[in-house]
């Protein structure tokens, strides 16, 4: 008996499990991919797919070269719009990446349950277990992403003749903000704030309210300083005339940092 696997069925398969995989490739890239434009590039993928696979019959290599490999390219450059060599080369290679964990669960599930085996053929059982590999995935993406939230980072905050560094953490978690003006505010540790002789000056003294989990309401001094530098990862950042709320305790138990960023001053 010979299984028949018709060519709307082909492209039904490619066209959702391209947008599976798109879809995991844009959210890996942070790039905001609209649902139409995943759509757009999974219906040039399916069709590319049927186009080079099934109608041109040449030897695999010539169709993975000179077919699929320009084919993701424009799959690429539509969902996510990548720009370069390099972010090209991360897309595709996050966009493979995702097709082998996806193939590899599917070829999990057909060899693990006898069900999945008799049925392989069956295009709404592979789309569905396609489906359960896609949400794994983001499930992942999502525990890796709330991983990377807080992030280390060295602060270098300038003075009248020195630079005063201290190490400080990006918390996504500090919502503090200044009353009247709006602006995110950073929280420094009052032993640190005691070394800042230069940035006691009383015209640019801010009295920031804040509350928190055992204490509803309360209130923190807070200063203007003239400017800092923010190194993170391979980057550096200059900011200037940015808010500081002075806490009077330790902010971390070990040392680790003594400065809590807010995000925004990353993202500005």
């Amino acid at each position: 008996m010979q299984n028949v696997l018709y060519i709307d069925s082909i492209f039904l398969i490619n066209f959702v499990m391209d947008l599976y995989l798109l879809t995991l490739t844009a959210k890996t890239l942070k790039k905001s991919a609209t649902f139409l434009r995943l759509l757009s590039a999974s219906f040039i993928g399916a069709f590319g797919y049927c186009l080079v696979i099934v109608f041109l019959q040449i030897p695999y290599t010539y169709q993975i070269v000179f077919g699929m490999l320009p084919i993701t390219i424009i799959m690429l450059k539509v969902s996510c719009s990548v720009k370069g060599i390099r972010e090209l080369i991360y897309g595709a290679g996050y966009l493979f990446a995702y097709a082998f964990c996806l193939g590899g669960f599917l070829l999990f599930l057909r060899n693990r349950y006898s069900f999945m085996e008799r049925h392989e053929n069956s295009v709404w059982l592979i789309l569905f277990a396609g489906y359960v590999g896609f949400r794994l995935c983001m499930f992942g993406i999502s525990k890796v992403k709330e991983k990377k939230e807080n992030h280390f980072c060295t602060v270098k905050i300038k003075g009248d003749e020195e630079m005063l560094t201290v190490y400080g953490l990006i918390d996504t978690g500090n919502g503090l903000t200044d009353p009247l003006s709006g602006k995110p505010v950073a929280i420094l540790e009052e032993e640190i704030w005691q070394k800042m002789q230069w940035a006691k000056k009383a015209d640019k003294y801010k009295v920031i309210p804040f509350h928190s989990i055992g204490k509803e309401h309360g209130i923190l001094e807070g200063y203007e300083i003239e400017g800092l530098q923010i190194e993170y990862e391979e980057e550096k950042k200059e900011l200037s005339r940015v808010l500081v709320a002075v806490y009077k305790g330790k902010l971390s138990v070990k040392g680790e940092y003594r400065i809590i960023l807010p995000p925004q001053w990353l993202a500005s």
